[in-house]
């Protein structure tokens, strides 16, 4: 209880170093993490309904990932010289327009059209968030800015969850059948997504650096660090890809549940991530950034196997919630270590290169996993998932712990 006092405390002193674009910025990031929940949470139930297999699904998934890793250094190249808040607007219109036509298409290609609009969207999202967040901020501000950004997306998602879980629940009790009231939830969902418009327009903010499209393109980083710097997320990526994007099917094809428990499954498990989020610049502070990193990952590991393993369900959802929770606690803190040790002028593309990374390994192993578990079962994915993550905690031992000293943490 005195650490929770003390997080608190320690988040209300920083929070009014806050940039009022941050405060914009968090608020239209919770419209859109609140309207697109329910397409993430239920377009695979949506599917499966339909009698999509895990297989064409995954595919499906897999197309806006590759889409998203092919536009990622473009857009970073074009963040880079241009004004970024029309991209703050245009993407979450682009990505509600995805969503609809994936969602109302009647035919294959249509849904993949959908999902390559929305992977246009999402390479421009993975850019600028973590160069925006070090142009509005400071070494006071900045980690927990990160993690608060976390946070809210999070927050967003656990009210998406449980709305969604409960009105597709609802909207079928009333006569509608399962697929239709999947998709009609989906569709009320995307008109909140809208809404985070109005306050990303508010933010007034150009050009994050004093470039144009005639300047030439040059880079400061070493290839070396670079590298460095790739190797864990990638890894990370091969790894979650295999079956985090299958989770849902996993409770309702392992366990039989409801849309509606579902959804409440995933809204515990992102409150508790939340709580994860916010703790971990305290631990960062405390332990250091990668030390942090590497054992939150490991910590992980052991309820990965109990997923894979288990059909007992108690003890599957406790594993369920708290790998969630130690897992996602690292995002924050692996995205800020990054963009520190880079140059200022290289950040939209180290954090496009850092995404492609992640995108490009997630998008290949989903459309194994979903082979994989049409075929086999869950078992092989998650054992993959668990070699990735240790290998992912090594990485950071040994390219990255030697490289802290450079960070300076909030104090």
């Amino acid at each position: 209880m005195k650490k929770i006092k003390n997080t608190i405390k320690y988040y209300r002193e920083i929070f009014k170093y806050f940039d009022k674009n941050a405060h914009h910025f968090l608020i239209g990031n919770f419209f859109t993490g609140f309207g697109f929940a329910a397409f993430s949470l239920l377009f695979n139930l949506y599917l499966k309904s339909i009698n999509i297999g895990e297989s064409r699904i995954g595919s499906l998934l897999s197309t806006a990932t590759f889409t998203t890793a092919i536009l990622i250094l473009p857009a970073a190249y074009i963040i880079k010289r241009t004004d970024i808040k029309k991209f703050f607007i245009i993407s979450p219109l682009i990505t509600v327009i995805g969503y609809f036509i994936a969602v109302q298409a009647n035919t294959e290609i249509l849904r993949y059209i959908g999902f390559i609009l929305a992977g246009i969207a999402a390479s421009f999202n993975s850019v600028l968030g973590g160069p925006f967040i070090m142009k509005v901020s400071n070494t006071k501000t900045r980690t927990v800015l990160f993690s608060l950004s976390q946070a809210t997306m999070l927050a967003a998602g656990i009210t998406g969850n449980l709305l969604s879980g409960f009105l597709s629940g609802m909207i079928k009790q009333s006569g509608v059948s399962e697929n239709l009231a999947f998709k009609y939830t989906i569709l009320i969902h995307l008109f909140f997504a809208l809404l985070s418009i109005y306050f990303f327009s508010k933010i007034n903010i150009g050009k994050l650096y004093n470039q144009n499209f005639k300047n030439k393109i040059t880079f400061k980083t070493s290839v070396k660090l670079l590298i460095f710097l790739i190797l864990p997320p990638l890894t990370i990526g091969l790894g979650a890809g295999m079956t985090i994007p299958f989770l849902n099917l996993y409770f309702k094809t392992n366990f039989h549940l409801s849309s509606s428990t579902i959804g409440i499954i995933f809204s515990i498990a992102l409150f508790l991530t939340i709580l994860g989020s916010l703790l971990s610049p305290i631990f960062a502070i405390k332990y250091g950034l990668i030390n942090t990193i590497i054992a939150t990952q490991l910590l992980s590991v052991p309820f990965l196997y109990i997923l894979g393993f288990s059909s007992f369900f108690p003890l599957v959802l406790a594993s369920f919630f708290i790998r969630n929770t130690f897992m996602n606690m690292s995002s924050p803190l692996s995205n800020n270590f990054s963009l520190e040790l880079v140059d200022m002028e290289d950040r939209p593309l180290i954090s496009g290169l850092l995404s492609l990374a992640w995108l490009a390994s997630w998008g290949l192993t989903a459309n194994i996993g979903g082979h994989l578990i049409e075929n086999h079962g869950y078992r092989i994915p998650f054992l993959f998932t668990i070699f990735c993550y240790l290998l992912s905690s090594l990485l950071y031992l040994l390219l990255l712990k030697p490289l802290e000293k450079n960070i300076k943490t909030s104090e």
